[in-house]
């Protein structure tokens, strides 16, 4: 079978990367770790990969589903996202079964090799946290970082470490306002999409676990060119396409660069428009092109809900239209893992963020009723 419109996406979790294909007039072939039955409904075909969050996006089950579709359906090429920063040969090892539309394996290598990107960011006057791979004689000043870690869960304050692992490392903390920008890149120039806020959601043993984003955020013109400026020479430098994120936290007016996510990340469903879909702008600028982008005119948040016990869904509950990443009927969720996402708009970027907590806390309401 032949369909040129099939495109693979792959990620921890693919929802929201086949959601935005099949906006954009493609056919999702989704693999992921969760098989939620939102994912499974928009998808003209699916593989869920066993292992979950900790051993689900292993190489070989990874290659192995590539194969399976790549044989069946014969796509045009592969979009992956978040489960990858820290092991770039698997993206090496699909570029070699099928077209990755997406940043290579030397990118995404460079991109996340902590100690590389503090010396690019030193080289291009790009301001970044300093790092270590030692502890630090003043911990309570710094983070501990897990290397191609992704989601903030793998985060910890230094000093409440009990052991430094070799795949850690030591950033200073920076005090001040968290920003992610989302952009697009083609290599050579970059157009940002929007910036948007995130908060945690944390917990005992993960503080900075990811909670969720709102946007778009507006911040003073400085620090929106300095931002600008970062971006457009990071791309230059590591030669990055398609869209990514880039962190940074606001510090008396001037952004520091914490990290830069070389792939489509966790702020789709908040810069996701009825005016054209993220994914088809993406598939273009990986090709060399950066189309305009038309920013909605709604303020958007989404937030993701983790369970707080075990639980298992024995009959599927009431979702209402604006839950998503909806698990299958049966599925048991670990304590911690997500259960879904809420997603919300506002005239506001705060009242967006503001109904966002309010529906995550209802769901918690409506998991337990389904339960009783």
């Amino acid at each position: 079978m032949t369909d040129h419109r099939a495109v693979i996406v792959v990620g921890y979790s693919a929802r929201a990367l086949a959601s935005s294909a099949k906006r954009a007039g493609f056919a999702p072939l989704s693999i992921d770790v969760f098989g939620d039955d939102d994912t499974r409904e928009m998808s003209s075909a699916f593989v869920k990969l066993d292992g979950g969050l900790s051993d689900g996006l292993t190489p070989e089950k990874v290659t192995g589903a590539v194969e399976r579709l790549t044989g069946a359906y014969r796509p045009i090429g592969l979009v992956y996202g978040s489960g990858f920063e820290h092991q770039p040969e698997t993206i090496a090892a699909i570029a070699r079964k099928t077209r990755v539309f997406g940043n290579d394996a030397e990118t995404m290598k460079r991109a996340k090799d902590p100690l590389a990107l503090a010396g690019l960011c030193a080289a291009i006057g790009v301001p970044h946290p300093q790092i270590a791979f030692a502890p630090p004689d003043d911990p309570e000043l710094w983070l501990m970082k897990r290397r191609g870690g992704a989601g903030g869960a793998h985060i910890i304050a230094a000093a409440g470490s009990s052991a430094h692992s070799p795949n850690c490392y030591f950033q200073r903390r920076i005090a001040g306002e968290s920003i992610s920008a989302l952009f697009l890149a083609n290599g050579k120039k970059t157009e940002i999409i929007g910036l948007s806020m995130q908060w945690t959601a944390p917990t005992r043993a993960s503080p900075f676990r990811f909670g969720g984003a709102a946007g778009p955020v507006e911040i003073g013109p400085a620090p929106a060119k300095e931002i600008a400026r970062s971006i457009a020479s990071l791309t230059s430098e590591l030669g990055l396409v398609g869209l990514n994120s880039a962190d940074f936290m606001i510090s008396a007016d001037s952004p520091w660069l914490l990290e830069i996510n070389p792939r489509p990340g966790a702020t789709l469903d908040v810069f996701e428009t009825d005016r054209g879909a993220l994914f088809a702008h993406h598939v273009v600028s990986c090709d060399g092109r950066l189309t305009p982008f038309s920013p909605g005119l709604m303020f958007k948040a989404a937030e993701i809900v983790y369970a707080a016990r075990e639980i298992v869904l024995r009959k599927k509950p009431d979702w209402p239209d604006w839950v998503v990443d909806r698990p299958s009927t049966g599925t048991l969720i670990a304590v911690g893992d997500p259960l879904c996402t809420a997603l919300a708009s506002g005239a506001t970027v705060d009242l967006a963020r503001i109904c966002a907590g309010e529906r995550a806390r209802r769901i918690v309401a409506l998991v337990d009723e389904a339960e009783d």
